[in-house]
């Protein structure tokens, strides 16, 4: 029984070796495309708490009406010898009338609906996001910018950039109306409402 004790402590403590821990902020400094192992044996992590400012419920409202809520969580991804903190967005959109135009928050955590691949900028204050919607082979597709700001991080700045990629050959020419609002938001944290995933 000791022995196989002393086996596990020794695999524990190789595993715990293999990684090398970097600033979540400073992941842009190791995205070297060329080099096909540039992040293995690290472990991006959240140790200045940028990504922990943008967790929780936040609000904001487009010209047009359109009431965004955004539910931002903390998110751990895994890749062979690779881990990275990061957060996961879900959300729903509704129009001026309270119509749900978008809905994210009951799908899976593995749902390509669910937004959950970004980074830090050269900035290392702006995240930004891939956005992929529910029609997002007919062009609801590109990356979302946010920055938390604003006096105790209450306020979060909102740039979607549109790819408009269109990737299915059954959609109508030119593509689908975008969902996501196309212009700069501030949303607003809601101080009560908290988040868990």
């Amino acid at each position: 029984m000791k022995t196989i004790k002393i086996i596990i402590i020794i695999i524990l403590s190789i595993s715990c070796k293999a990684q090398t821990i970097v600033p979540v902020e400073n992941l842009h400094l190791y995205q070297d495309e060329e080099n096909a192992d540039f992040q293995e044996g690290k472990y991006f992590k959240d140790i200045n708490g940028k990504l922990a400012k943008f967790y929780g419920h936040w609000q904001a409202t487009a010209t047009d009406g359109k009431v965004l809520d955004f539910y931002i969580t903390p998110y751990l991804k895994t890749n062979t010898n690779t881990t990275y903190d990061k957060i996961r967005i879900r959300y729903t959109i509704k129009d001026q009338n309270g119509n749900i135009l978008a809905d994210t928050t009951t799908l899976p955590e593995d749902d390509s609906e669910v937004i959950d691949r970004g980074f830090f900028g050269s900035n290392e204050a702006t995240y930004q996001i891939s956005y992929m919607g529910f029609e997002g082979g007919c062009g609801q597709n590109g990356n979302l910018f946010l920055a938390v700001v604003g006096l105790g991080d209450s306020q979060m700045n909102y740039y979607y950039s549109v790819y408009g990629e269109i990737l299915s050959d059954n959609c109508p020419p030119g593509g689908v109306d975008q969902v996501m609002p196309m212009e700069q938001l501030t949303f607003t944290k809601d101080p009560i409402d908290v988040i868990e995933d």
